[in-house]
């Protein structure tokens, strides 16, 4: 697995990503996430749209028994006004059945036959 400064950065706002969702919120790859069936959690990813940027599911197929509910991004307060200012794709999943799963990202420019910038697969256990 390919992790490079971008996706580590992305391990250490653990909490801060997760502040307001009621939600639990994961950000690093390397930590397997056992979650209890009917549950709800966000995978949470730095990002920067203003280069083009953004996270990309790979193999949706692999997702079952997860179902995705929801995908965004947003710049932080205090840096929405600065031209190229990063920000945070969260997605959100909700765990309607039990069993594993794999959620596959890329880091790209969609359209671009380019290798992709950084990936991340969050191995997923439904109880």
């Amino acid at each position: 697995m390919m992790m490079n400064g971008m996706a580590m950065a992305a391990a250490v706002t653990v909490i801060a990503a997760g502040c307001g969702t009621g939600r639990e919120t994961f950000t690093d790859p390397a930590m397997p996430i056992e979650m209890s069936r009917g549950a709800e959690f966000d995978i949470a990813l730095k990002s920067n749209h203003s280069t083009g940027y953004e996270w990309v599911l790979v193999d949706s197929a692999a997702l079952a028994p997860l179902r995705l509910v929801g995908h965004g991004y947003s710049v932080p307060r205090a840096n929405q006004d600065r031209n190229g200012a990063g920000g945070t794709e969260r997605w959100t999943f909700t765990t309607p059945e039990p069993g594993h799963a794999v959620i596959a990202l890329v880091y790209k420019r969609p359209g671009e036959s380019t290798a992709a910038a950084d990936s991340a697969r969050f191995r997923v256990r439904v109880r």
